[in-house]
């Protein structure tokens, strides 16, 4: 079967032990990975939309459902919401990097880009680099909202068991005490108005806190009465085990948000950085502070983009934990675009002043690398910007950007609804290779109506 240089080809390609497999197994795993790939380009060319929303966009339109291939003769098959999220996790974040650098070299190769039905390569030789910061879809990050989304979590989860028929005594039910943790919370929010405020959180905090440790003893008797009778619930052995991890889950971070609501109302020290509790729901969110205007601290993790002039994004690096320093971020995207087959090797990296410094430049020096980065020194600034392509590069980035801003509220939908970093990783690079095909059809388009002109 040939799959040329278009979507089936890189699925297949990115399978492992595909040629391993009986024919009959290699046809039927690659129609599948073709069908996942193709859902979820289509899923990010839509905004990043919810799985819910996809299956609702393939069931309404044949023309989507035809190009995912889940059109048969009998109606549109395969689209529920939880195949559309087994879809999404076919792939893994290194399947779909090596997606992306066939892409690239497709793209950017001259004896390649024929196979994509390009004219010419794209530009590849130029790099132009920036961060930012891709922030969790979580609320803002308040003490006590995070004792109550702990408290919260634990409730649900003893409404699940106990409506399954397995009750431990509780002197009033999960809804009393959903209503009297609101009920604090409400009276936290608007006690800084009134006089004594600072006595007064205190004094509520330690309700809180009370009424936490309550909920978490309510929630342990009732992981324990599932765990024991579980067959009876009428819930699965996965079902029920996923129950109790989030209770276990839970109730091992009441001590810790707890302490830090202690540290910070009651004893009134300052929390280091390092050591917030963000998210009870998303352990690997950073505080990262940008100082850009209207808003100081963003809370998410640091993303890394590299794009050409052309507009192609050629790498990406989303950092779990805190980002190291700019010249570090640069360094490994050299390493990682080094590594592709291209005819053009990089020629010249434009950056702001952020990733200037000395040993950036001595490490593009060492690789024969034009340094476009803006220089930290004005007297330095104003010598370079007599340089023609220097001047060039710089107002070329400054539409970098314009990119990253297009990534984020246009392919991703402004904020990832992707839960865990994993999967958050996974979909900043569906974003991208979505983003990459999007940009190489519109050079087909444009090539496609340059024939038609000249012919004419």
């Amino acid at each position: 079967m040939t799959y040329g240089c278009g979507l089936n080809f890189l699925a297949v390609q990115a399978l492992e032990g595909w040629e391993a497999c009986r024919a009959k197994d290699q046809q039927r795993r690659a129609a599948y990975a073709v069908r996942a790939l193709r859902v979820e380009v289509l899923r990010f060319l839509l905004g990043g939309i919810s799985f819910r929303g996809m299956s609702k966009q393939l069931g309404s339109s044949e023309l989507l459902a035809d190009f995912c291939r889940v059109r048969e003769l009998d109606g549109i098959r395969n689209i529920s919401k939880s195949n559309v999220e087994r879809y999404s996790k076919l792939f893994s974040e290194e399947q779909i990097r090596g997606l992306h650098q066939t892409l690239c070299e497709v793209a950017g190769n001259a004896d390649l880009s024929g196979w994509a039905g390009l004219e010419k390569p794209f530009e590849m030789g130029t790099c132009l680099i920036d961060g930012t910061c891709l922030e969790a879809n979580i609320h803002f990050p308040t003490d006590w909202v995070l004792l109550k989304d702990v408290a919260f979590t634990l409730l649900k989860a003893i409404n699940l068991i106990r409506q399954a028929g397995l009750r431990h005594r509780m002197p009033q039910g999960p809804e009393r005490y959903a209503r009297q943790m609101n009920g604090l919370c409400m009276r936290m929010t608007h006690s800084r108005r009134r006089a004594h405020s600072r006595k007064e959180r205190k004094k509520i905090l330690r309700e809180i806190k009370k009424l936490l440790r309550t909920v978490g003893g309510h929630a342990l008797r009732h992981r324990d009465l599932l765990e024991q009778l579980w067959e009876q619930s009428g819930y699965s052995a996965k079902e029920a085990e996923q129950i109790m991890a989030r209770i276990e889950a839970m109730e091992a971070q009441i001590p810790a948000v707890i302490r830090q609501a202690h540290e910070r109302i009651i004893g009134e020290r300052q929390v280091p950085n390092a050591q917030k509790i963000l998210s009870v729901h998303e352990p690997d969110v950073q505080v990262i502070v940008r100082g850009k205007a209207g808003k100081d601290v963003e809370f998410g993790n640091t993303l890394f983009l590299c794009e050409s002039t052309e507009g192609l994004l050629l790498d990406w690096k989303l950092y779990r934990d805190r980002a190291p320093g700019e010249y570090v971020q640069m360094k490994e995207s050299l390493q990682r675009q080094q590594a592709f087959d291209l005819e053009q090797p990089i020629e010249a990296l434009g950056a702001d002043r952020g990733f200037a410094s000395q040993a950036a430049r001595r490490l593009l020096a060492g690789q024969d690398i034009y340094d476009a980065m803006a220089p930290r020194q004005v007297d330095t600034m104003v010598e370079r910007m007599q340089e023609p392509r220097f001047v060039q590069l710089q107002r070329r980035r400054a539409g970098t950007e314009g990119r990253i801003g297009t990534l984020k509220n246009r392919w991703q939908g402004g904020r990832l609804r992707a839960k865990g970093f994993e999967n958050r990783a996974l979909a900043v690079g569906w974003s991208v290779l979505s983003h990459n095909l999007w940009q190489i059809a519109k050079r087909l388009a444009q090539e496609a109506e340059q024939r038609q002109t000249r012919a004419a």
